[in-house]
């Protein structure tokens, strides 16, 4: 059913008032981002002068925890997050808490997308996790030295730190 152009306009209309108020904000935030990254490289540059041995990466990152893992693989951040976790994580809790990180998603629906990475690239070709009986999810010794390397990584550091 073809949109009457009354209904074209409106929508046009609001679309670029969004991009305006999209634009509006980034102006705002990209010196706030500068400024974060500033802070943060020195405040690795002072703890580099306390502690000249401390592995760069032991520097909390100025990231707000709702945007941990934006620009991280679903991969990648599943091994962060049960290596962080405390317990086991059922799929539901691990897709949920990896979205309120900011993994970034346009599956409808998540926990599905996070089910057949564990199952089918973590458990069954990499044998990073396994999965209990009560259908928690924890890592086995090679996922948590996979975490291991992979945070020891450029790559790692710099989905970490880049979030603008």
């Amino acid at each position: 059913m073809p949109l009457s152009n009354e209904l074209k306009a409106s929508y046009e209309a609001v679309i670029r008032d969004l991009q305006c108020e999209g634009a509006e904000i980034q102006q705002q935030v990209t010196p706030l981002q500068a400024r974060l990254k500033e802070i943060h490289n020195s405040l690795a540059t002072l703890a580099r002068r306390i502690n000249p041995d401390a592995p760069s990466n032991s520097i909390a990152s100025p990231r707000p925890a709702q945007l941990r893992y934006v620009n991280m693989s679903v991969r990648w951040a599943i091994l962060d997050l049960l290596n962080d976790s405390q317990k086991a994580m059922t799929t539901p809790e691990i897709a949920d808490a990896l979205k309120a990180a900011g993994i970034q998603t346009r599956a409808a629906n998540f926990a599905n997308n996070v089910s057949a990475v564990l199952s089918t690239t973590m458990k069954e070709r990499l044998q990073e996790v396994r999965q209990l009986s009560t259908g928690a999810w924890e890592l086995t010794e090679r996922g948590r030295d996979a975490i291991a390397h992979i945070r020891t990584t450029p790559k790692f550091r710099r989905a970490f730190s880049s979030w603008s």
